[in-house]
């Protein structure tokens, strides 16, 4: 991997970690409204209630509730700061993920769950080499294939969403890929990458859901 590369994708893994760490430290009583035009975020007091998607992109982030909380000018400047960089740092508003191809989409997706895997367990600190190999072992063919089963049993899709999955099954394998475990295990880790890649760019709330679902079954791996 070549230089540029590396840095690209450091890039997409710090910027999707600040998204992560919006999710999991946000002020208990909030909302984050997400306008899936331009992917820009603007926060709401409300009262408490469960994690859901609603029609217009508003996502509860907490149960706990602070009626009389109050976000001050500094943390409006802070919401726009981070508004301006998912915006720079997404896809452009134009793109279209129903005109991509199947790789295009797994090649978004694959760097979105590994960040989501490498920020699960790079704290507590661990000697680089248990990392590295606890990251690879959840980010290989064999685990996304073994992953995806349990989603799509669990996990009610959208018609469009098993549309992207199709895609992902049948799109053409690198001679890479086409080695140890077999072609329907890769076939499976694409579709699984594509379907990651194809609701950040289309709805970043229902790719929070995902998301959420996969972290509760880590948690139970992990005896959690």
């Amino acid at each position: 991997m070549s230089y540029l590369n590396m840095l690209l994708k450091l890039i997409w893994l710090q910027f999707l970690l600040l998204i992560f760490h919006v999710s999991a430290f946000s002020p208990p009583g909030h909302i984050y409204q997400i306008n899936p035009h331009t992917s820009k975020l603007s926060r709401h007091q409300i009262h408490h209630g469960p994690l859901k998607q609603r029609s217009n992109r508003l996502v509860i982030l907490d149960e706990s509730s602070s009626s009389n909380c109050n976000d001050g000018g500094s943390s409006e400047e802070n919401n726009d700061d981070l508004s301006l960089f998912i915006e720079l740092m997404s896809p452009i508003s134009s793109a279209q993920p129903d005109q991509m191809s199947a790789s295009s989409l797994a090649y978004l997706g694959d760097v979105v769950f590994e960040l989501f895997i490498r920020s699960r367990y790079v704290w507590p600190q661990r000697r680089m080499p248990v990392l590295q190999n606890t990251v690879v072992g959840l980010v290989n063919a064999e685990a996304q294939s073994k992953l995806l089963q349990k989603f799509v049993d669990n996990f009610t899709l959208t018609s469009a969403e098993q549309a992207v999955l199709a895609r992902g099954r049948n799109a053409s394998l690198t001679s890479r890929k086409k080695g140890k475990g077999g072609e329907s295990m890769y076939q499976d880790s694409t579709a699984f990458e594509a379907l990651l890649g194809y609701t950040y760019i289309n709805d970043k709330v229902r790719f929070t859901e995902m998301i959420s679902w996969m972290k509760l079954e880590l948690d139970k791996m992990d005896g959690m």
